[in-house]
């Protein structure tokens, strides 16, 4: 579904990414790991268009998307979360979802019927007329994802949406991801929460100073010297 090409990334001389090269197959959960300042951000934005490469492609489902920007990536089917969550605070929580609804072309009425669904689908109907910024962290969270799926995904990125969050809620959003899978979407996630990626991920790339060095199924990952030495610290029982 999704092939990224030697991406390298340059920033006024900085090298953010370097060459990268890894594939997703459709329905898979793929996570992309590594030190803060790895460069793993720098590679989402790539991917959904933010920031053009310096140099190598990406292709969504058999697509170049070289000249395309964030929005025409969007009604692709490219879907995504970001670290930090900023809702429109002054906003409820059902216009904040129409906003992503309103992205596919939708009419108005249209688009709130897609954000009550899917509130509804994410169990946060009833904070359909709550306001944004009233929201707690898990749940600010949890809106970030609802936004990104009203605008009907077949990709999704998902940047640390377990960041912060307590064990009870990480669960919570582990069986949110494998539910959805199971409907039919695609995820690439950013996480530094190991031991929960560990348990839903099908495929780990390894990111470090902008490299790619490792990259297989979590028992093989978790066991490499290389990651052991650059992230890990010591090898983690994968799930």
């Amino acid at each position: 579904m999704l092939e990224v090409r030697r991406v390298t990334v340059d920033f006024q001389g900085l090298r953010a990414v370097d060459e990268a090269s890894f594939r997703i197959e459709a329905g898979e959960i793929a996570a992309l790991i590594g030190p803060n300042g790895a460069g793993k951000t720098t590679l989402f934005n790539v991917v959904s268009g933010m920031i053009r490469p310096t140099s190598g492609e990406v292709l969504f489902e058999g697509r170049d998307l070289s000249r395309l920007g964030p929005a025409d990536r969007s009604r692709m089917g490219i879907g995504r979360t970001f670290q930090i969550v900023k809702p429109f605070g002054g906003l409820t929580v059902r216009d904040n979802v129409v906003v992503g609804a309103l992205t596919r072309g939708q009419s108005v009425a249209e688009a709130h019927g897609t954000a009550l669904a899917t509130l509804e689908r994410l169990n946060m109907g009833h904070l359909a007329d709550a306001r944004a910024a009233s929201l707690p962290l898990a749940l600010r969270k949890r809106l970030e994802v609802a936004r990104a799926l009203a605008t009907t995904p077949r990709l999704l990125l998902l940047d640390e949406i377990m960041g912060g969050l307590n064990p009870t809620e990480v669960n919570e959003a582990l069986a949110l991801i494998s539910e959805l899978r199971q409907e039919g979407l695609t995820f690439l996630i950013i996480e530094h929460n190991m031991q929960a990626i560990m348990q839903i991920a099908e495929r780990v790339v390894v990111l470090n100073q902008g490299c790619i060095i490792a990259q297989g199924t979590p028992a093989e990952v978790t066991q490499d010297r290389q990651v052991i030495a650059v992230y890990l610290g010591e090898p983690l029982e994968s799930a």
